[in-house]
C-alpha cells in the first residue's frame, strides 16, 4: 500500500518536477528516504513533525523510523550544498537574463523547549511585541537566504525562492560540540559566495539589515555581488583619496579627508531632495570610502532625514516597535545606482521577514523534536528545499496558464492580484487531491484497502 501511494506521488506534476530537480544527487538508498520525507511533507498541515512525514506517507512500515533521522543528519546534512545548488540555478532560470537577481537574506529565533537541544541558546528576538522592542528567547537561531522570482503573469509581482539555511551556534557552544564557530555574518557570507559561485555570470544584489554591516560579511566581496543595507549613524565616511602626485614621498593615501556621520550630515541644506515615497521627509546621498569596513572601496550612502520626528515630544518610555526614526542611513557597494533604487532594494526587503513568517505557517520550520545538530540542520534544511521546490513547481506551473483564479470561492479577496505561499501550498494540495494522492490512514487501516468487488445495494423490505 505505501509503495503504491509513493508511486502516485512521483507521477503527479508535483512529484515528477520535485524528483526531476534533485535526482542524481543523493545515493539510492538515501534517495528512497528522501522520497518518504516528501511525500509526507507534502500532505502534512498544521504541526510538521518528521513524525507527521513518516506517519502520513507510511515511511515507519518501511523502516525504522530512527533510520530517517539518521538519513537527516548523515546524507542529506552532506549534500546540503549540492541541492541547494540545483535550486539556484532553477530559480536564476527564470529571472530574466539582463536583469539583476535580487537576494534577501536574515535570521530569526525559532522558540524552542528544553536545555539539550544542541544549537539552544538565549537569543535576542526583535521581533517581539509593540510593548516589547526587544527581547530574549530560549530557542535557536537560523541564518537563511530567498531569491525573488519575477511572475510573468503577474507582472511588479515576486514570489520568495528559499536558496540556503544555516544554523547559528554562540562560541562557547561551538567549542563543546567541537564545530568550527561562525558567526551569523560569517554564516550569511557563506550562502552569498555559494550563490555567486553558482551563478558566476550572473549580477547578484543583496539588501540586508544592519546586523550584517560588518567586516566578516561585506569585505572582499565576491565580483558579481553588490550588498544594500543599514549604514551606522555613527559611521565616518571619508572622502576618496586624493591622487598622489608624480615624486611625492611616503606611502599611499588610503582615504581622503572626513565628510562626516550621518548624524553630523543631518542639517538643513539646500542639497536634501523630498523622499519618493514619503511626505515630510528628505534624502540626500554622498559617495566616499568606509574605512573601518570597506578599505579603498566607494559606496554611496543615503540619509534620510525627519525633521518632523525629530520636533515631536519624546514620549516616556521604551519607544514602540517599528516606530520611524527621525535620522536612518542605508549604503550599496554599487556606486552607480541612484538613491531611489536603494530605497526600494531596501524596502524590499521586508519579503524577508514575510518568508519567515510563512517558514512558520506553510512550511513548516523548527517544529522538529530532534536535539542533535546535525540532525536540525538537516530537518529544517529539508523543509525549506521543499518549500523551494513547491514554490519553483508553481511557477512552471502557473506561467502557461492564463486562467489562474486567485479570487475563485474567496470573495473576501477583492484586492488580491497576485499569488502568496498559501496560494502556492493549496494549489500543490488541489493538485494532489486530483491525483488521488492521500496521506495514509493511521487508525482505521480498512479505509485504505480497496475493495474487490462493487458495492450492490440490499433490498430494504417495505
Amino acid at each position: 500500500m505505501e509503495d503504491t501511494a509513493v508511486d502516485a506521488f512521483l507521477t503527479s506534476s508535483f512529484g515528477t518536477f520535485v524528483m526531476t530537480l534533485w535526482h542524481g544527487v543523493l545515493s539510492a538508498p538515501s534517495w528512497h528516504n528522501f522520497t518518504y520525507l516528501a511525500y509526507g511533507w507534502a500532505l502534512a498541515y498544521g504541526r510538521q513533525t518528521i513524525t507527521t512525514y513518516l506517519w502520513g506517507s507510511g515511511a515507519a512500515q518501511v523502516k525504522h523510523f530512527s533510520r530517517y533521522y539518521a538519513f537527516l543528519g548523515g546524507a542529506l546534512y552532506q549534500r546540503r550544498y549540492q541541492l541547494w545548488a540545483r535550486v539556484i540555478r532553477c530559480g536564476a532560470t527564470l529571472v530574466p537574463a539582463d536583469a539583476v537577481i535580487d537576494v534577501r537574506l536574515d535570521d530569526a529565533t525559532m522558540k524552542k523547549s528544553g536545555r539539550h537541544i544542541q544549537g539552544g541558546a538565549h537569543y535576542r528576538n526583535g521581533a517581539g511585541t509593540a510593548r516589547q522592542e526587544y527581547r530574549t528567547l530560549w530557542g535557536i537561531n537560523l541564518v537563511w537566504a530567498i531569491m525573488r522570482i519575477p511572475l510573468p503573469i503577474w507582472p511588479g509581482h515576486h514570489l520568495s525562492l528559499p536558496i540556503g539555511l544555516e544554523l547559528s551556534l554562540k562560541e562557547t557552544l561551538a567549542h563543546k560540540l567541537k564545530v568550527p564557530y561562525r558567526s551569523r555574518s560569517a554564516l550569511a557570507r557563506r550562502i552569498v559566495d555559494h550563490v555567486a559561485a553558482e551563478l558566476p555570470t550572473r549580477a547578484i544584489r543583496v539588501a540586508t539589515d544592519g546586523g550584517y554591516a560588518t567586516q566578516a560579511f561585506l569585505r572582499d566581496l565576491p565580483g558579481n555581488v553588490n550588498v544594500v543595507g543599514r549604514f551606522l549613524l555613527t559611521a565616518k565616511l571619508y572622502q576618496l583619496p586624493p591622487t598622489r602626485v608624480k615624486g611625492q614621498r611616503g606611502a599611499p593615501r588610503k582615504k581622503g579627508a572626513v565628510i562626516g556621520s550621518p548624524k553630523t550630515l543631518a542639517t538643513p541644506s539646500p542639497a536634501w531632495q523630498p523622499h519618493p515615497q514619503e511626505a515630510g521627509a528628505f534624502i540626500q546621498s554622498w559617495v566616499g570610502i568606509w574605512h573601518s569596513v570597506f578599505p579603498g572601496r566607494p559606496i554611496r550612502i543615503v540619509v534620510v532625514w525627519r525633521p518632523h520626528c525629530a520636533d515631536s515630544p519624546t514620549p516616556s518610555g521604551k519607544k514602540a516597535f517599528g516606530r520611524l526614526k527621525p535620522l536612518e542611513a542605508f549604503f550599496s557597494t554599487e556606486v552607480s545606482l541612484s538613491p531611489h533604487v536603494i530605497l526600494e532594494t531596501y524596502a524590499d526587503r521586508w519579503a524577508m521577514e514575510i518568508d519567515i513568517r510563512d517558514s512558520h505557517a506553510y512550511y513548516g520550520i523548527a517544529q522538529d523534536q530532534c536535539r542533535k545538530f546535525t540532525h536540525i540542520v538537516g530537518a529544517n534544511t529539508l523543509r525549506l528545499l521543499m518549500a523551494a521546490g513547491r514554490t519553483l513547481w508553481f511557477i512552471v506551473t502557473s506561467t502557461p496558464q492564463t486562467d489562474v483564479a486567485l479570487r475563485r470561492l474567496r470573495p473576501w479577496y477583492r484586492h488580491k492580484v497576485a499569488p502568496s505561499q498559501f496560494d502556492v501550498a493549496w494549489a500543490c494540495r488541489e493538485v494532489l487531491q486530483e491525483a488521488g494522492i492521500f496521506p495514509i490512514p493511521r487508525f482505521f487501516t480498512a479505509v485504505a484497502e480497496n475493495q474487490q468487488e462493487p458495492d450492490k445495494p440490499k433490498l430494504i423490505a417495505a
